[in-house]
């Protein structure tokens, strides 16, 4: 590298570090504002080290935006309720995802996967009773369930549960 390619490598580095800390601690408007800096500053290096830097910061650029200003989607239909439902149980909010799943209910939305997500809800609030409730339900309508439920390592805890050996016995029908 000749002189000038150093100087110039070293000021984008030392300035796209300080973007990342500002990033890293979550100082999103201050991190977009390090690499607005560097992607104008930058924009006509003859040097692949530095645009490829710059390029970098293009990208953090992007995902700070987001951050700022994030994407707010509006929950309409039945699936959306569910969907959102699924979201909040797999990421362990249990009320908001119970909060989706009730809304479908009060709907008298009758699918039986509702139903089955419930009884892992309720699995998961350590409510054996409604879990298994629920299970029995979603095997009533459909009794693919009791292969599924039978399958499904959250409901290991339940191996030595009568009910739960009933309701997934698969030599009876």
């Amino acid at each position: 590298m000749e002189q000038s390619e150093d100087r110039e490598l070293k000021r984008i580095s030392d300035e796209f570090a300080s973007g990342i800390d500002l990033f890293r601690n979550r100082r999103f408007q201050d991190a977009l504002t390090v690499f607005d800096k560097i992607v104008e500053e930058f924009k006509n290096s003859h040097f692949y080290s530095v645009l490829e830097i710059q390029t970098r910061s293009k990208v953090y650029k992007k995902i700070c935006e987001a951050q700022l200003n994030p994407v707010k989607i509006e929950i309409e239909s039945d699936e959306d309720y569910l969907f959102d439902g699924i979201l909040h149980l797999n990421a362990g909010r249990l009320d908001l995802a119970q909060s989706r799943f009730n809304f479908l209910k009060e709907k008298k939305v009758a699918d039986p996967y509702l139903d089955y997500l419930l009884s892992l809800l309720y699995l998961k609030k350590n409510n054996v009773d409604e879990c298994l409730s629920h299970l029995r339900k979603s095997i009533e309508k459909d009794e693919t369930y009791k292969i599924v439920a039978h399958n499904e390592p959250d409901y290991d805890s339940l191996f030595e549960n009568q009910v739960f050996v009933q309701l997934t016995d698969m030599t009876t029908d």
